[in-house]
């Protein structure tokens, strides 16, 4: 029989802190209920990757798989003994790419874990961070590493780089809708500019880190009790904070506008890099569905996530 591994791990939300976690403040990020799946099985020819209809040599850089073939390719080259091992990376993603749900962050996470697995390396969760965190960079530029870890672990966490990462355990779980503008965004350009920002800026940008570090404690303490009201507060502040620093745009403004229009909306803010991308909104208790039936006319994929979720998980069967 053919020998494969196979795991899965989660898409992601930032609730509080994208952007100033790259310059030190706290951030709080949870899994959510799409996830990207990944088979490793042993072939014959040369090893590839398969996804989509598309497929693509892991030796060849044609723009393609770029996260993947980068992690893949430093497994094999720190851990792999011989080059007797051919084998294709298959994927399947919930996750569209581009929407800021984390979709590198999570094909990264499940390649590290499924093609150790597959040539037979017991690598803990630290290893396989570290490693999807290279894949991530392949991505983004200079990702903060916050979307690797709750990728990995799930649940809701507390990040700062420079600090271990907490996990909040909820005393009640709670429910977020998550919209998909529609709009592709590239992180690695909107880290740049808001990094020129804070250029122009400096004063008022180190306050507002200082803001955004307190505000996302403040965001993990209502999730902890269950607090949606409170969280649905936070994350207006915290869109007036995205918008001044330029990662909104008119379009995800409107979007954020038509969300609103329900009463039963506490507050909704960008998730993720911004410039495109998704949003997240607090709702009412009870209310989820409601609202989401009366947005996923205009914006198909949007969904109501519950929190929290599964991170890192060994798949049972090919993908």
């Amino acid at each position: 029989m053919t020998r494969f591994s196979a795991a899965s791990a989660p898409g992601k939300i930032i609730l509080s802190g994208e952007h100033f976690v790259v310059h030190g403040s706290y951030s709080v990020a949870a899994a959510i209920d799409r996830r990207v799946f990944v088979t490793v099985r042993e072939i014959e020819e040369k090893s590839r990757i398969v996804s989509d209809g598309q497929v693509s040599s892991i030796s060849v850089d044609d723009g393609r798989f770029r996260a993947v073939k980068l992690v893949s390719r430093n497994i094999v080259s720190s851990f792999q003994k011989s080059e007797k091992n051919r084998f294709e990376v298959s994927i399947r993603s919930e996750i569209p790419a581009g929407s800021g749900l984390g979709s590198s962050a999570a094909v990264s996470v499940a390649t590290a874990a499924a093609l150790s697995d597959f040539l037979g390396l017991a690598l803990d969760k630290k290893q396989i961070s570290v490693l999807a965190f290279q894949g991530e960079k392949a991505v983004h530029g200079n990702p903060s590493g916050l979307d690797n870890q709750v990728c990995l672990l799930g649940g809701l966490i507390v990040f700062n780089r420079e600090l271990d990462t907490e996990t909040v355990e909820l005393k009640t779980p709670f429910r977020l809708l998550v919209v998909f503008s529609g709009r592709k965004r590239k992180t690695s350009k909107l880290i740049e500019k808001v990094a020129h920002k804070r250029q122009q800026f400096p004063n008022y940008f180190l306050r507002l880190l200082e803001s955004t570090s307190n505000i996302s404690l403040s965001v993990a303490q209502a999730a902890k009790k269950g607090d949606i009201e409170t969280i649905g507060y936070l994350f207006t502040a915290l869109q007036a904070q995205l918008s001044w620093i330029g990662v909104s745009t008119p379009q995800l403004d409107s979007l954020i506008e038509f969300v609103c229009k329900s009463e039963n909306v506490l507050g909704t803010k960008i998730t993720g890099a911004g410039g495109g991308g998704s949003i997240i909104a607090a709702l009412r208790r009870g209310a989820e569905e409601s609202v989401l039936k009366g947005i996923s006319n205009s914006y198909p994929f949007s969904f109501v996530t519950q929190i929290p979720q599964e991170g890192l998980r060994w798949e049972k069967s090919k993908i």
